[in-house]
């Protein structure tokens, strides 16, 4: 492969008398070309594997535990008149295990989809409080309920229109939330969303849980972190919900920051750094 340019030399009455070629050998600069080309191509066919991957991983699974945990409940109602106390236990064991399993996938799926860059960020204008908060703490009233626990929505502001992606958002106080109520005995969980002293809009989870310890905050949002190791730990998780949490963060612009005291309880606060102050 070569690159020529070749231009004519005429003498005074404007005939041609020779030609002057310059060549450059540019046979590296095409395989490279060539390489590049065929690189790319295999990066789009890959990501394209690694979404069908996951979108077929999410539909095995998911499905079938499904199935699985709706049938239980069916079987429980049809038969609850008949059976003893331990066979309720049982079913109740069932059922939460089952949960479990199921934000496990979630978990794994989700942080799967940000770290192959997969997930597909679809911004769009929404009110977080009716849309998100106010849908969020219906859903997780009476497992705090359960707990003898309060579930406290607080609004001090009305102005809680924000643009970005709703899903991801969504998931960062669904993680809160569930992890303020799994992480507190007594007391109460309280989400506040108020606006700061340079307009940015916030959203406090704050419980009165078991609190962190100051020297592990700095590992609070790596992957598979937590405080407590072991099968003697006293609570169930993997350590990827608040690790998820963080990227959320991160494809919404948004920023994290926690406040903690062991023992007193956590408080998190999303900073939602929207253009539109």
């Amino acid at each position: 492969w070569e690159l020529a340019s070749i231009s004519p030399i005429t003498d005074q009455n404007g005939k041609i008398t020779h030609f002057v070629a310059i060549k450059e050998d540019i046979t590296e600069r095409k395989l490279m070309e060539k390489n590049l080309v065929e690189a790319k191509q295999g990066a789009e066919k890959s990501d394209k594997l690694k979404s069908e991957f996951l979108a077929q991983m999410s539909h095995e699974i998911r499905t079938p535990l499904n199935t699985l945990l709706s049938y239980s409940q069916l079987i429980e109602e049809e038969v609850e008149n008949y059976i003893s106390k331990d066979l309720r236990v049982g079913f109740h064991i069932l059922k939460s295990s089952g949960q479990r399993i199921m934000r496990t996938i979630n978990l794994i799926l989700n942080m799967s989809e940000i770290q192959t860059g997969t997930y597909e960020y679809n911004p769009k204008t929404f009110d977080v409080y009716n849309d998100i908060l106010k849908k969020l703490h219906s859903e997780f009233f009476f497992s705090a309920q359960k707990k003898n626990l309060e579930l406290n929505l607080l609004k001090e502001t009305e102005e809680t229109i924000l643009t970005t992606d709703e899903y991801s958002f969504s998931q960062i106080f669904n993680n809160l939330i569930d992890n303020a109520i799994k992480y507190t005995d007594k007391g109460k969980v309280e989400i506040k969303v108020y606006k700061s002293a340079d307009k940015n809009l916030c959203i406090d989870v704050k419980d009165t849980g078991v609190g962190i310890a100051a020297e592990f905050q700095h590992n609070l949002f790596k992957p598979f972190s937590q405080e407590e190791q072991g099968y003697t730990r006293k609570y169930d998780g993997n350590g990827l919900g608040l690790a998820l949490v963080k990227k959320y963060c991160d494809l919404n612009n948004a920023e994290i920051i926690v406040s903690s005291t062991k023992g007193k309880g956590s408080t998190f606060t999303v900073i939602c750094k929207n253009e539109n102050k």
